[in-house]
């Protein structure tokens, strides 16, 4: 199973870089920058959990993908700080503040996936407005690595299975919101 997700978080990068060298796809250098800080805290959160091996791979494979398209944002990416890039950096900054004077990686996780889910809302609400403004391969490949992180997950607490649940829901929602160019559906 551990390979299967790898090759699927290495297929959904792979979209998402040839996006980028296709000039499909323009990423703000701020939101990399935050990507890549809430991809380092996800892996440090899994890490000090004790999470499973195939959670630990999903976060660490998701913290190398962030990199690589951070650095390639460096060359290809629009300029723009909004306010969801300022509030993923305040609790980005809150959750550096439990690191540092707390022992509570869970929390810090769920901080972490908080200040996820509200940088996403601008993609979605995009991709809402526009189903073909994303790839929608790059979202399902993650959306399967993730399904099948969490399948290898410890259930028995929430712990051990917060970071992959949370991926499968938010990478399915944007896939099924892309899927909506399939079927003639207009937006607003």
């Amino acid at each position: 199973m551990n390979f299967l997700i790898g090759l699927f978080v290495a297929a959904s990068y792979y979209v998402g870089i040839k996006s980028i060298f296709q000039n499909k796809y323009y990423p703000s250098i701020y939101s990399r920058v935050v990507w890549l800080l809430l991809s380092v805290n996800a892996f440090a959160s899994v890490v000090a959990l004790k999470n499973s091996f195939s959670v630990i791979l999903l976060a660490g494979l998701g913290l190398f993908g962030s990199s690589i398209v951070l650095i390639l944002s460096l060359r290809k990416s629009k300029k723009t700080f909004g306010p969801t890039e300022l509030i993923a950096s305040l609790l980005l900054i809150i959750s550096l503040g439990i690191w540092l004077f707390t022992k509570l990686p869970l929390l810090n996780l769920s901080i972490g996936l908080l200040a996820h889910f509200i940088g996403g809302i601008p993609t979605y609400k995009k991709v809402f407005e526009d189903p073909k403004d994303e790839d929608i391969l790059f979202w399902l490949f993650f959306a399967v690595a993730s399904a099948l992180a969490f399948l290898g997950a410890d259930k028995s607490q929430l712990s051990g299975y917060l970071y992959p649940l949370y991926l499968v829901i938010f990478e399915f929602g944007m896939t099924f919101l892309c899927l909506r160019r399939y079927m003639n559906v207009k937006s607003r």
